[in-house]
């Protein structure tokens, strides 16, 4: 073999090689990190369902979410001996929180469950990593593909949520991977790059209801190519046409998303398993109230109703009528406030300090070099309109529950992040080689190394991640919770604590659904929010007690007001230590409630 020949096959190697360490890495991150947390809010709901949705193709537990990923979670489960008792209570009434709690954690090991059941969305973590890799590498060269993966890799969103059994990482990952399959089909139209693009669009709808706000940006995504000058070549058959009058290129992009739709479709239908009903008893599927769920336009329920069980599966209609009557405020916190309706600015304060600082001022370079050397308009609108329209969707929202709804921008802001690497090189006007710029070189491995060691710091605890300008984690709890921070995933570090130093009982205030006897923590439980809430509670606390809480309900959120007075004594106190930033624990020096 020629040295011409070996040289680029050398190079494929090495950077084969160098994504799979990359990939490597992150992997023995969110392992190591996942082996550390209990099971998190809403994984009670999500892993027990697909292990049934799998196993009996019954959709009654939890179809407020498409059934994609958590089927896919449950698939390792399926090789083990996992106990279901189908004469339950809770699953004979379809109720997903008593009944995932019973499957994990009076039928099952949890621990070994959750385990199989993250690794998964490992997998898909690694899926995304290689899209992003790729889809930078394509438009912007390997030094700005090698900075996105770098900075994938130590993403503290993705370390946090790509490990968790939830939709959140599948929805990202499905988003990234339509739209950039749907910006290569708007480069040249084929019929494998349609098919691609159907099936991308499938698992995203398949996957979460808010998929829906992938329609407006290809919409757009291609209202822009339309519009731009140039010629479209189409190929679905042995010949090339090309269509290059604007209003071919219209009516041609417009055909190709509509003929994403019946792809789209089958993939729907395939994540529900090809079973349409809730639920296989006709008893329990009758026993869910449709009037519930009609929307107040018959415009919006006209069609859906039309469409259930024929052109989309009964179970997935349900759940997005659902999902559009029930999308309403909940109670929220930010920057020390509380709030039934949240605020506007929830999400961009949420991406201002839970986002590196370096990767911020990354992303500013970045968009300097969109305003200085645009990339071609497809391309520019595919980095930046999901950005947009997500944000924009997020902030018209009163679900201020989350960091995590911001989470599918996140790979388009990788995208974008790493484009800044192109600022250290430069094409030399002869020859057109590359030059390194030392200075600028200099500064982006400086970004680098912030970035590894702020994000590095907080090992292995992700979801607590907040950096400088917050205040690091530590001081996360006081400008947001929930599952910004603490979703229930503290309690082995608890019972840690609790071993070392020789305390034998404590009163906890616990914002979760794990189970604390799991994990040996013995316990008297005061009635916070915990679904469903245990059989026996305490309601007081007295001089003496040690008394660990939740950093949701330390700021109030989700309890009962005469709980607020109690809360508001500890947030008065110096905690004895804390738990992944997440768990307080104090020693009581007050009687409540007060004589």
């Amino acid at each position: 073999m020629s040295e011409i020949e070996t040289k680029p096959s050398g190079r494929r190697l090495a950077i084969a090689a160098g994504v799979a360490a990359a990939l490597a890495l992150y992997g023995i991150l969110a392992v190591s990190s996942l082996r550390q947390q209990s099971g998190t809010f809403d994984e009670v709901i999500h892993l027990p369902p697909g292990y049934v949705s799998l196993t009996w193709r019954d959709h009654r537990m939890n179809p407020d979410h498409p059934p994609l990923v958590r089927r896919f979670a449950a698939l390792p489960l399926l090789f083990m001996d996992v106990k279901v008792d189908l004469d339950d209570h809770a699953w004979r009434v379809a109720r997903p929180w008593e009944f995932g709690k019973h499957f994990l954690y009076r039928w099952n090991d949890a621990d070994r469950l959750l385990f199989w059941g993250r690794l998964p969305i490992v997998f898909l973590g690694g899926i995304l990593g290689v899209a992003v890799f790729a889809w930078t590498r394509r438009h912007w060269g390997l030094p700005a593909a090698s900075l996105a993966l770098f900075l994938f890799v130590l993403s503290p969103d993705m370390l946090a949520h790509g490990q968790i059994v939830s939709t959140d990482l599948g929805i990202t990952l499905f988003t990234f991977l339509t739209v950039i399959a749907v910006e290569r089909l708007l480069e040249g139209i084929t019929l494998r790059r349609l098919l691609l693009a159907g099936v991308s669009l499938g698992a995203a709808l398949g996957t979460k209801f808010s998929a829906v706000g992938l329609l407006p940006i290809l919409g757009l995504l291609g209202l822009a190519v339309a519009l731009s000058p140039g010629s479209l070549p189409v190929r679905l058959g042995v010949r090339t046409r090309e269509a290059g009058t604007r209003v071919r290129r219209l009516a041609t992009i417009a055909g190709a998303l509509l003929a994403m739709a019946p792809i789209a479709i089958v993939v729907v239908w395939a994540s529900y398993g090809f079973s349409s009903p809730l639920a296989r008893d006709p008893a329990v599927n009758a026993s869910f109230d449709w009037s519930k769920v009609q929307p107040a336009s018959p415009l919006v329920g006209l069609p859906f109703e039309a469409a259930r069980g024929r052109l989309l599966p009964e179970a997935w209609v349900w759940g997005f009528l659902h999902f559009l009557k029930h999308a309403e405020s909940r109670p929220a916190f930010l920057l020390g406030q509380y709030s039934e309706t949240g605020w506007w600015y929830y999400f961009p304060v949420t991406f201002a300090v839970k986002t590196p600082v370096a990767m911020l001022v990354l992303l500013g370079a970045s968009v300097w070099l969109a305003a200085r050397r645009p990339a071609p308009l497809r391309v520019e609108c595919a980095l930046w309109l999901p950005v947009v329209v997500f944000l924009g969707l997020s902030m018209t929202r009163n679900i201020n529950i989350g960091h995590r709804h911001l989470l599918p921008i996140y790979p388009f802001l990788l995208v974008a992040a790493g484009r800044s690497a192109t600022l250290a090189w430069r094409v030399t006007s002869a020859g057109g080689r590359r030059v390194l710029r030392p200075m600028a070189a200099a500064l982006l491995a400086s970004l680098g190394l912030w970035y590894a060691l702020s994000v590095m710091s907080v090992h292995p605890h992700y979801l607590a991640y907040f950096n400088e300008l917050a205040g690091g984690p530590r001081s996360g709890y006081r400008i947001l919770v929930d599952s910004n921070l603490d979703w229930g995933q503290d309690l082995p570090g608890l019972a840690a604590w609790m071993k070392k130093n020789a305390v034998p009982r404590i009163k906890l205030l616990y914002f979760g659904t794990a189970d604390p006897d799991h994990y040996g923590i013995a316990c008297d439980r005061l009635p916070g929010y915990q679904p469903p809430p245990p059989s026996t509670l305490v309601h007081e606390v007295k001089p003496g007690d040690l008394v660990a809480v939740s950093a949701t309900h330390l700021q109030g959120v989700y309890l009962e007001p005469d709980l607020l007075p109690l809360v508001a004594r500890f947030r008065a106190m110096r905690p004895l230590t804390t738990i992944g930033h997440s768990i307080f624990v104090y020693r009581a020096d007050f009687a409540w409630p007060a004589s």
